[in-house]
Parts: C-alpha cells; structure tokens; sequence
C-alpha cells in the first residue's frame, strides 16, 4: 500500500504545480494587451513619488529589472540610449525586489540616467503578474497595455512597437 502512496502524492504535485503555473500568482495568468494598465505608487531612488495615474496622455514604458539578472544587464545599455534619444514615451525601470541601497549602488556604478521605480516588496510586479525578468509592457496614452513581452530589448525594437502599437 505504501507504495501505491508515494506515486500518488507525485502526481498531485505535478497537478498542485501545474495548476499554479497556469494560474499564476494572483489567480490570473497575466496582465494582457488590451486590458488597463492597474494604477501604482511608487518611490524612485531619491524618494520621489510616481503614480502611472498621472502619466495619463503619455505612452508610458515599464521594464521590470533586477541587478542579478544578466539578461537586464545585457540590455541596460539599449535601455539608457533610448531613455536619452527616444521623447515620446516615458520610460520607467521598474526595479523588483531590489533594495534603495543596492539600486543606488548600481546606478552609480553604471552612471545611469534612467528612473528607476522601488518595487521592493514586489507589490506592482505581483499586480501586473509578472514573474521574471526582463519583461516590458508598453502603454498607450490611454492607459491600456499594447505591448508585452518578456526577454532582453533594444532601443530600435521599443521605438518600433511604440510607433506601431501606441501611436495613432
């Protein structure tokens, strides 16, 4: 009998995980194109409040980012090109999980010029459902997500989803 247990609770697993990875964390596979972006709060680096409320009328682009993760680190240098060059959209890094001091470090490190948002507790990442990272979602104007993907991304790619997906 003991034996015919162990696979079993095997296979319960096995669903238990798959069950999971279908429905994600919040219940929802994920945030999709087409859908409103959910509203957050957040503090940049230097304390300063941003709500994605009030960056209604603009194309609004979140990168989700870690420092451990070298696929953000690959594309971190594609991602400060087109914060500099790029005017019509505001990019926002969203850095998750990470902490003010190890993002402080890092951006001096890297001299970068980006904003980077605290998303500490991981509370935004959780409401979007996102698991991994990179991952980027582009928003038009109205607030609505056009675009979302997941891996690395370069400056040329994000200009031409925007003025593919966002612009009218």
């Amino acid at each position: 009998m003991g034996k015919r247990i162990v696979p079993f609770f095997i296979i319960l697993a096995a669903a238990g995980f798959l069950f999971f990875l279908m429905n994600g964390l919040g219940g929802k596979a994920t945030v999709t194109p087409g859908e409103n972006a959910p509203d957050f709060e957040m503090k940049d680096i230097t304390g300063e409040t941003y709500k994605l409320s009030d960056l209604k009328g603009q194309t609004v682009v979140l990168n989700y980012f870690t420092t451990w993760c070298a696929p953000c680190l690959e594309e971190a240098p594609e991602l400060e090109e087109f914060g500099k060059e790029y005017k019509d959209a505001k990019l926002l890094i969203i850095a998750k999980g990470e902490t003010k001091i190890r993002m402080e470090k890092y951006v001096k490190e890297h001299n970068s010029k980006l904003t980077y948002l605290l998303d500490t507790k991981e509370e935004t990442a959780k409401s979007y459902n996102v698991l991994g990272q990179p991952e980027t979602m582009i928003i038009n104007k109205e607030g609505t997500i056009v675009e979302r993907f997941s891996g690395p991304t370069t400056k040329e790619k994000l200009i031409e989803l925007i003025e593919k997906k966002a612009t009218p």
